[in-house]
């Protein structure tokens, strides 16, 4: 059963519009035709305020004066919107979507993702890091072309199967270690040296 609200003249809220005049870390400075008030943004203007904004403000008869909302901007200031502490936006049974009409920008000390499943596709993509540690259980990767620059590289394969067409190697040096068996195998083979050819075992068969 809902209760009668009974208005209590001691408790009662004017609201007017005001012009945002100064701005002191997070205290603001309203003014109207009439008076200069000193004014905090309420929980609920997530929209913040700036100088020159006409907005919505609500004070009671014990002098607190809050900023509900921004009314007016001039169209070339950007807007901000911000709270103190965590924030949360949450889509429940829904889709959360972020466009950006030119571009979308996140700066940030630490990010971090989670999902099931994701998906991403950029017509031209660039990425600068210090450190890329990634662990997968499978990877597949597609291109066609593929272009590498690097001052070293280590691989640790405990098995390694490669299909290659055609293999164009240009090496200043090449050292081959095999502990166990060392097999090759082609229709047609060539060695040639252009100093010395080595030959160095027990055992030495041809033919």
């Amino acid at each position: 059963m809902a209760l009668p609200l009974h208005k209590n003249e001691s408790s009662a809220v004017q609201m007017r519009g005001a012009v945002v005049k100064q701005i002191s870390r997070s205290t603001y400075f309203v003014a109207d035709s009439n008076s200069l008030s000193r004014a905090d943004r309420a929980a609920s203007c997530l929209l913040e305020p700036q100088q020159g904004d006409y907005v919505l403000v609500s004070e009671n008869c014990f002098g607190a004066c809050y900023i509900l909302t921004v009314l007016e901007r001039e169209s070339c200031k950007p807007a901000t919107v911000s709270v103190e502490g965590d924030l949360i936006l949450e889509s429940q049974g829904g889709n959360l979507s972020l466009n950006g009409g030119r571009s979308l920008n996140l700066v940030t000390p630490e990010i971090r993702m989670q999902a099931s499943k994701g998906q991403m596709r950029f017509k031209d993509f660039t990425f600068a890091g210090t450190l890329v540690t990634t662990w997968a259980r499978q990877l597949r990767a597609v291109y066609d072309t593929v272009e590498t620059k690097a001052d070293r590289v280590v691989e640790r394969v405990n098995r390694l199967y490669r299909r290659i067409k055609d293999e164009d190697s240009r090496l200043g040096r090449l050292n081959c270690r095999v502990k166990g068996r060392f097999a090759l195998r082609a229709r047609d083979a060539s060695i040639d040296a252009e100093k010395r050819l080595h030959l160095n075992g027990k055992k030495i068969e041809l033919g």
